[in-house]
């Protein structure tokens, strides 16, 4: 059962704003798509994005720069996958790296007909795992009382 995920991109400048940095919702796109992908590689079966909370854009990322998107699974619901993303940039011709973006992403599983569909349980292996997973149940808990 996978993890985790990396998706690496490169960003042109339709992808910039007036600014010339990368517009945040490019960011949260692969965010998502790569929350998306290692939610269908841990669950195997189709997920849908519930929701996208905490996002902090930390550094900005310029054109022609390569983002490396990582996603982990920090957490498990009955039918919901809660992931943890992380956007790191880097400037390929000096080697420079940065943490650019970070957030939390909610995904919900569905079976063949659309419906919610359980998911595989999270075993924590780590400390670090059993942490991030506490945190899940919390940033949980606080969705809950917001509804």
């Amino acid at each position: 059962m996978n993890r985790d995920w990396t998706l690496i991109e490169t960003l042109l400048p339709q992808d910039t704003n007036s600014a010339g940095n990368i517009f945040g919702g490019v960011l949260m796109s692969l965010m998502d798509k790569a929350a998306a992908i290692t939610a269908w590689r841990y669950a195997r079966c189709d997920m849908v994005t519930a929701g996208a909370e905490e996002i902090a854009f930390i550094r900005p990322v310029h054109v022609g720069e390569v983002v490396k998107v990582e996603a982990r699974v920090v957490c498990t619901g009955r039918t919901s996958i809660d992931m943890a993303v992380m956007v790191e940039a880097e400037d390929v011709f000096t080697g420079q790296s940065y943490e650019a973006a970070r957030g939390y992403f909610t995904m919900v599983a569905l079976d063949k007909g659309g419906k919610p569909t359980e998911v595989p349980p999270w075993e924590p292996r780590t400390e670090e795992e059993r942490r991030r997973c506490e945190a899940s149940g919390e940033r949980r808990a606080r969705r809950r009382e917001r509804k």
